[in-house]
């Protein structure tokens, strides 16, 4: 039986700030290929981003909140260290609390993790439901040039056996150990880096490389029969030096690269990127996922359209729905100054 994705939607914050803003505040700007970035407003956090994209990929099915028999909640920058957040949002959706819940953090791939996550669950359960959620906004030192691409936003899909718009064709994994790239301390609010780009370039490419193949192995294909891959974005070029490293094209890249509009997002860099594409994707469409965390793993996830059928919530309507700050207002928001 076939599992797949049935709805979807993604969320993006409107503000945006631009490059430039940068430029003028500090004499750069340290995000290669990025024109601009999302930034939560004063009232919003990765909650409420939760809530509000999981109701918009239970409509686009549309699929009632007590029909979900699980729920997988991505973020690394929720406003709790431990507590269980998943909770937090079944319960503003409309969930009920039967459904399983898990929580998904320590690092950026935990949004494919996640998805992963759910899919065993409906292989294990195939009448059921799962809503798989990401939803971030990293931060790290306003001081510090990694700061820079940090942007925010959300993608919820949901899962099942029934009118799927795609279906899973495979997964695979690959785990390492990296000490020294990206990573936040316990009781440190602010995310680090070593900053020794060689040493973290190795890992991306030891980690992505090895998960994407694996998958290409399982299934006997070749880069160029997909029409689309979506690579970790930590910026807007990262993505083509994996993508080159595979096999694949920019062509490939374009239509899930939402980073050049929205920064880094983080856990919700690879699913909004899924989203983006399945908004232009064709039936017959391979899609490859890679998602990539410091530390350092990477998972892998081979999909396959199978509908014409689209979001309601599409992803370049988010991306027009902005509206501009000034650097100041940026810092006031981030609570560096008041």
């Amino acid at each position: 039986m076939a599992i797949g994705i049935s709805g979807y939607a993604a969320y993006i914050p409107k503000l945006r700030i631009k490059k430039e803003e940068y430029a003028k505040a500090w004499g750069s700007f340290s995000a290669a290929g990025v024109a601009e970035k999302s930034v939560m407003g004063f009232d919003e956090d990765v909650l409420t981003s939760a809530a509000k994209v999981t109701k918009r990929a239970l409509e686009s099915v549309p699929l009632a909140p007590e029909k979900v028999s699980r729920f997988a909640l991505a973020s690394t920058s929720a406003p709790y260290t431990e507590k269980v957040l998943s909770g937090t949002v079944i319960v503003s959706v409309g969930i009920p609390g039967t459904a399983f819940c898990s929580d998904h953090s320590s690092s950026t791939r935990a949004g494919t993790e996640a998805m992963v996550s759910a899919l065993e669950h409906m292989m294990a359960s195939p009448n059921g439901r799962a809503v798989v959620v990401a939803a971030d906004a990293p931060t790290a030192s306003m001081w510090d040039s990694i700061e820079h691409p940090m942007g925010a936003g959300a993608a919820a899909f949901v899962l099942s056996s029934e009118d799927l718009i795609a279906e899973v064709e495979a997964c695979a994994s690959y785990a390492s150990e990296y000490l020294g790239e990206r990573f936040r301390p316990k009781d440190d609010e602010t995310l680090h880096d070593l900053n020794v780009k060689k040493y973290e370039e190795g890992s991306l490419l030891t980690n992505t490389v090895k998960a994407g193949n694996a998958v290409l192995k399982m299934l006997n294909r070749k880069p160029e029969e997909y029409q689309h891959v979506v690579i970790q974005q930590p910026d807007a070029r990262v993505p083509s030096t994996v993508a080159s490293r595979m096999g694949f094209t920019d062509v490939q890249l374009a239509a899930g690269l939402v980073s050049k509009s929205v920064g880094d997002l983080g856990t919700a860099s690879t699913l909004v990127g899924l989203a983006a594409v399945l908004d232009v994707a064709k039936v017959g469409d391979r899609i490859m996922v890679i998602s990539y965390g410091s530390g350092a793993a990477s998972d892998a996830i081979s999909l396959k359209v199978v509908s014409d059928r689209k979001s309601p919530f599409k992803v370049q309507a988010e991306l027009d729905r902005k509206e501009y700050i000034d650097y100041v207002k940026y810092l006031k928001i981030k609570g560096a100054i008041v």
